[in-house]
This record gives C-alpha cells, structure tokens and sequence, in this order.
C-alpha cells in the first residue's frame, strides 16, 4: 500500500462514535500517537481537543474493499460467503486477518484467515482490492450485538 492510500477511523470510547476524519489531527510524539479535534483555528494557530490515549482507538484501513467496494477496517464486523459465523477484521502480527472472535482468544489469528491470501487466490478472479467474497455488516463498536451467538 503506497501512502498516499493510507487511511483509518479513530474510535472515541468516551463520545462511543468515530471521530470525523476532516477535523481530526494525528501527530506523532515520542512514539505515541495522539488525536484531537480542531475546535479553532486563527493566526496559524489551532486550539484542540485532545482525547486520553485510552479513551482513542485506532483503526487501520486493510486495503482491501468488500463486495459492494466499501473499505475493510479493523474491527469491521464480515460475512464470508454463505459462513453462517460473521467474523472480525484484526491487525494482528503485522497483517490483516479475518477471524472468529467466538473461539479462544489466543487461537483466532492462527485459525484466521489472512485477507491477503484471500486476494492472492486468483481463482476468485479478484482485482483492484476488491474481495468478492466478503460482505462488511457493521464494526465492533456499533454493531456488537451481532456477534452475539444466538442460541
């Protein structure tokens, strides 16, 4: 991914909704990342809100679009094909994987799927990042209830 393609949401636990990305700055300092929103700008000055480190949570941008050409974020909540279990897209080991966040946390990454070796399944006949496979039903945040296992 070039950076110029670069892209991610920012989840604010406190407000429970997403940051809009317009009035949103991130800079980088002393390795942490921190996010506001810009309230005023006058004189090459801005006066900024600036959220807790815990109460932000970034959300990267896989690369790769889902059947309807809507971005794949972290934490997005997806349909594979006709699998009755949704899964949920994490960042994990440096890479994207698709995973079933109903089994044990410390085996979802080894039992998920990479979404890159989705898209490098040329059998699927993809291109432009786009993964037919995949359907994006909401995020983890907004639309947790869907993964509530209904019994």
């Amino acid at each position: 991914m070039k950076l110029e393609n670069f892209d991610f949401r920012i989840w604010d636990k406190t407000k429970e909704a997403f940051l809009k990305q317009e009035p949103t700055l991130i800079k980088l300092d002393n390795e942490r990342v921190i996010a506001g929103r810009i309230s005023r700008f006058y004189a090459n000055t801005a006066d900024m809100f600036i959220g807790n480190d815990n109460d932000l949570e970034i959300e990267l941008w896989s690369g790769f679009y889902d059947d309807k050409g809507t971005k794949i974020y972290e934490g997005d909540i997806v349909k594979y094909r006709s699998n009755t279990t949704l899964l949920v897209a994490v960042f994990e080991r440096n890479t994207f994987y698709i995973v079933d966040t109903s089994i044990e946390k410390d085996l979802q990454v080894d039992c998920g799927t990479r979404l890159q070796g989705i898209y490098e399944n040329r059998s699927n006949g993809y291109k432009d990042n786009k993964l037919g496979c995949l359907e994006v039903l909401g995020n983890i945040h907004e639309n947790a209830e869907l993964l509530k296992i209904k019994e």
